[in-house]
């Protein structure tokens, strides 16, 4: 009888590329969550905000209340990462598209992006 326990098939062996890739994105889901806990934060101050507001509260009360300066450090950082990562990620699946013999305009057709900026991506230096 075949055993069905997934932990009990044979893996396949990954080329260094597809390992970065599958790294990248890990690193893509992090920096997500972390952009979520940052907009999550700025959601919290808002409400805050808005009920200091409603209970007759001074707007000048804001920056004891909700520490904006590091709300928007950690928005803009989170967001910065998002991108870079984002950005990685998508140069890393265009090569591996590449290489596994689809055109640049095939995948400028598919991601809806021009030739020339697929062209850019693949060929730029890590």
């Amino acid at each position: 009888m075949a055993s069905t326990n997934p932990d009990a098939t044979s893996r396949v062996e990954l080329d260094p590329v597809s390992r970065a890739y599958l790294e990248t994105l890990a690193n893509l889901g992090v920096a997500s969550e972390q952009v979520h806990e940052a907009l999550n934060d700025a959601a919290d101050a808002l409400t805050l905000i808005r009920q200091h507001i409603e209970r007759g509260g001074q707007v000048s009360d804001f920056a004891n209340l909700i520490h904006p300066a590091a709300l928007r450090t950690s928005l803009s950082t989170s967001l910065d990462n998002l991108e870079r990562t984002r950005h990685q990620a998508q140069r890393q699946l265009f090569r591996i598209l590449r290489n596994e013999g689809k055109s640049m305009a095939e995948i400028a057709r598919a991601w809806g992006i021009s030739r020339q900026l697929v062209s850019r991506l693949i060929n730029e230096p890590e």
